[in-house]
């Protein structure tokens, strides 16, 4: 049963890499995160997981401590870690509930 559900899996993580790999449009995603931060690590973990998903994504890291993740936490007003931006627009304060919500911010961008 378990073989059964992972190559379900598998195909439909195939599926949407055929669906979308296509799509010429660029994603960049960027999560802003805090060192000792409780929930940072999951959304860095999901997001790369998903994005993991499609080849025109790009995920990066962004701590708000650097002087640089500071500057760009500021310029969009980013107040909490984690949040999550996609293509310059902050998409997520916190992390998702599902993949399919972040699979589904994803694909409204491409």
């Amino acid at each position: 049963m378990a073989d059964n559900i992972n190559e379900i899996r598998k195909k439909k993580k195939q599926e949407l890499k055929e669906k979308y790999s296509g799509e010429s449009k660029r994603v960049f995603i960027e999560i802003f995160v805090l060192s000792g931060c409780a929930h940072c690590p999951s959304a860095v973990e999901m997001t790369q997981r998903v994005a993991s998903n499609y080849d025109n994504v790009d995920v990066a890291i962004v701590d708000i401590a650097s002087k640089n993740g500071n500057l760009k936490a500021r310029n969009l007003e980013i107040m909490s870690a984690p949040t999550i931006v996609i293509n310059g627009k902050v998409t997520f304060i916190g992390t998702p509930q599902a993949d399919s919500i972040m699979h589904d911010a994803i694909r409204k961008s491409m």
